[in-house]
């Protein structure tokens, strides 16, 4: 297993984790930072990869300029 499939699983398990834990507390913003910083992250990576080699999708990109 690639070292990005791993991380993508325990990012997929700290977010059921968030999610378990909001339900057991009902405090809808617990762990709210964790979770965009997961994210963002991830789609990062996901925009990363698929400019790196767009294929099918070549057509339909547009560049987004982010505002920081």
């Amino acid at each position: 297993m690639s070292s990005r499939s791993k991380r993508l699983k325990l990012h997929a398990e700290i977010l059921a984790l968030i999610e378990r834990r909001r339900r057991q507390t009902g405090d809808p913003e617990l762990g709210r930072d964790m979770e965009q910083w997961i994210l963002r992250d991830e789609w990062r990576d996901l925009e990363h990869d698929i400019l790196a080699n767009p294929g099918a999708l070549e057509g339909m990109l547009v560049p987004l300029r982010r505002s920081r």
